[in-house]
C-alpha cells in the first residue's frame, strides 16, 4: 500500500499540481486535484511513519544484538521527528534535528546490514546507496554551521553536484549489486530488458522533444535540478542512470526470492523519496527503503542459494539398494527409538521423496530424503512440528563447511550470533539465537555429539520443533551421515550414522519440544501423498 500510495503522490502531488497551476484564480479542477494531491503526500507521510515505527519494534523485540537496538532507536528518533514536521511547522532547530538523525540512522541501518554471511552486493549497495543521502546532510548542516555565508554559493552549487551524481553511480551500479543471484540467469531475462529498453526509449524522446518540461518534471519529481535554458550536459548520463535502474528494479521485482523482491521494494522507495527533501516523506521513504534493505540482506543469499537449479554430484543408486536401506534403517529406529513406518513417493522429474515417520513420547519425528534419478539431493529430520524454513528460529546452528565442498546454508533466520563456549563446538559451528535455548537443549555431552554427529544446519522453534537439513556432497561430506558411495557402488553398508544423528535431534528436541496430543504416529495419520507410493 505505501508503495502505491507513493507512487500516487509523484504524478499528481509533485508534477501535476505545480506544473498545471495557473496564474491567476485556480479554477475548481485544479482546487480538487491539490487537495487530492495534499491528501496522497499527508498519506504518504502517515503511512510511512507507521511502518518504520511498526518495523522498528518488531526488530527491537527480535533482540538481534546492539547493532540493531542502536540503529532501531535511532530509526525511532529520526521517525518521531520528522512525524512531528509532518503535522506543524517547524523551527529551524527541528529542521537540523531531523537532518542529523535522518543520517545518523542511515549510517546505522547500513552497520546493521554488515555481517560475513550476508549477500555482499547488498551490503556494498547499501553503503553507496547511503553516500548521496549523506551528501544531503552535509549540505544542510554546512550551509548554517561549516563555512561562511560568502562561500555558500560555489559550496551548495559543487555539493548539490556530488550528491547528484553520486545517485547517478548508484543506480549505475545497481544491477552489480541489486540483481538476483546468479546474476548471468538474471541479465538474459527478457522481460526487465524490454522495460528498460522503453524506459530509456522515451526518456529519449521526451529529452529531444519537450526538453524544457522534462527539466520541470524531473525538478519537482526527484529535486534533480536541470539546465532549463539548454540541454544539461549530464543528460546522457542521468537517462543511462534511470534506464539502469529500471532494469534493477525490474529484475528484482519478478525474483523468485522474497528477500529479493523486498530489496526492489526498498530501491524503489529511496527513488520515490527524490532529492528534495522538502516534505516529511522525502526524508522517511528512503530511510524506510534503507531498512529493508538492511533487512532482506541478512537472507537473501540464503534464499537465492537455496533456490538454486539441483544438480546433484552425489551418485545414483538403485532402487532396490536404497529400498533395502530404508528397511534397514526402519528396523534399526524401531530398535532404537519406537515404531516407524516408510514410504516412498514420485512425482515429476524424476524426484522421489522417502519418508521415515514414527514419535516418540508423544512428539513426533520424521525423516524425509529427497532424490532426483537416484541421487540424494538433501535429507530432513524434523522432531516436533515442521516449520517453515524462512520464518525466524529461536536458534540455528549451521557447521562450517570443509574446503571444497562449496557453500552450506545457513539455515533460518535467528539472533544475534554467540559462542557456546566450547572451544571443539565452536570451531565446528556457528551459532545465532538464543544461547539460553542453546544451553537447554545441549548440553555438555549432547554438544560433544553434535561436533563429530552434525552437518548441515539445525534450527529449533521455541517448545514447537526442531529441524536438521543436510546436503551431502554440497557444503557437507558426501557419505555422512549416509553412505552414498558404498550404496551406488553395491558395498556392505551400515546404517549406524543416520541412526546416531536421529537419536541425537531425539533427545535434544526432547528436551525443548513440547508432546502434541495429536501427534501423527504413522503414515496413516499424514496428509495423503501424491505420486506412486
Amino acid at each position: 500500500m505505501l508503495l502505491l500510495v507513493a507512487f500516487l503522490e509523484v504524478p499528481i502531488n509533485r508534477i501535476a499540481v505545480p506544473m498545471s497551476r495557473p496564474s491567476g484564480v485556480p479554477p475548481s479542477w485544479h482546487v480538487a486535484l491539490d487537495y487530492l494531491g495534499l491528501f496522497f503526500q499527508y498519506f504518504t507521510g502517515t503511512l510511512v511513519v507507521a511502518l518504520l515505527l511498526s518495523r522498528a519494534v518488531e526488530t527491537i523485540r527480535a533482540r538481534r544484538g546492539k547493532r540493531d537496538l542502536f540503529a532501531q532507536l535511532a530509526v525511532i528518533v529520526a521517525t518521531g521527528l520528522a512525524a512531528i514536521v509532518l503535522f506543524e511547522k517547524p523551527p529551524d532547530a527541528l529542521n537540523v534535528a531531523v537532518d542529523v538523525s535522518f543520517a545518523v540512522a542511515v549510517i546505522a541501518l547500513v552497520a546493521t546490514g554488515l555481517g560475513r554471511t550476508r549477500d555482499l552486493g547488498a551490503q556494498l549497495g547499501l553503503a553507496i546507496v547511503a553516500i548521496p543521502l549523506l551528501i544531503h546532510t552535509l549540505n544542510f548542516v554546512g550551509t548554517r554551521f561549516l563555512w561562511p555565508e560568502t562561500a555558500y554559493d560555489g559550496k551548495i552549487i559543487g555539493i548539490e553536484h556530488a550528491g547528484v551524481m553520486a545517485l547517478c553511480i548508484a543506480a549505475l551500479v545497481s544491477p552489480y549489486l541489486f540483481a538476483p543471484r546468479p546474476f548471468a540467469l538474471s541479465v538474459t531475462r527478457p522481460g526487465p530488458v524490454v522495460f528498460a529498453m522503453a524506459i530509456a526509449a522515451f526518456g529519449a524522446i521526451a529529452a529531444r522533444l519537450w526538453y524544457p518540461q522534462l527539466a520541470r518534471v524531473a525538478m519537482y519529481a526527484i529535486g534533480v535540478t536541470l539546465d532549463q535554458d539548454q540541454a544539461d550536459p549530464r543528460l546522457a548520463i542521468y537517462l543511462l542512470a534511470f534506464a539502469t535502474l529500471s532494469w534493477t528494479l525490474a529484475s528484482c521485482a519478478l525474483a523468485r526470492s522474497s528477500a529479493r523482491r523486498q530489496i526492489g521494494a526498498g530501491i524503489a522507495m529511496i527513488v520515490l523519496g527524490g532529492y528534495a527533501f522538502k516534505w516529511t516523506h522525502h526524508y522517511l521513504l528512503p530511510l524506510a527503503g534503507m531498512a529493508l534493505i538492511a533487512d532482506a540482506a541478512r537472507r537473501v543469499r540464503d534464499e537465492e542459494l537455496a533456490d538454486l537449479p539441483i544438480r546433484s554430484e552425489t551418485p545414483a543408486i538403485a532402487d532396490t539398494t536404497w529400498s533395502s536401506y530404508i528397511a534397514a534403517l526402519k528396523a534399526a529406529l524401531d530398535k532404537a527409538i519406537g515404531e516407524f513406518h516408510t514410504v516412498t513417493t514420485r512425482g515429476e522429474g524424476g524426484l522421489a521423496t522417502t519418508m521415515v515417520v514414527g514419535d516418540k513420547d508423544g512428539v513426533p519425528v520424521r525423516i524425509r530424503i529427497e532424490r532426483i534419478d537416484g541421487s540424494v539431493i538433501a535429507l530432513d529430520v524434523v522432531v516436533g512440528r515442521e516449520i517453515d524454513e524462512m520464518r525466524g528460529a529461536t536458534l540455528c546452528l549451521w557447521a562450517i563447511a570443509p574446503r571444497g565442498l562449496g557453500i552450506n546454508p545457513s539455515g533460518p533466520p535467528a539472533a544475534p550470533t554467540f559462542k557456546s563456549g566450547d572451544a571443539a563446538f565452536d570451531d565446528r559451528f556457528r551459532a545465532r539465537g538464543s544461547a539460553l535455548a542453546f544451553q537447554t537443549l545441549l548440553p555438555a555431552p549432547l554438544c560433544a555429539r553434535a561436533v563429530t554427529t552434525l552437518d548441515g544446519w539445525v534450527a529449533y522453534w521455541e517448545r514447537e520443533g526442531l529441524r536438521y537439513r543436510v546436503y551431502p556432497g554440497r557444503g557437507a561430506p558426501l557419505d555422512h551421515p549416509l553412505p552414498l558411495s558404498d550404496l551406488a557402488t553395491g558395498r556392505p553398508t551400515t546404517v549406524e550414522r543416520l541412526v546416531a544423528v536421529v537419536e541425537l535431534l531425539v533427545e535434544s528436541g526432547a528436551r525443548g519440544v513440547e508432546p502434541q496430543a495429536a501427534a501423527p504416529s504413522s503414515l496413516d495419520d499424514l496428509p495423503a501423498a501424491q505420486g506412486e507410493a
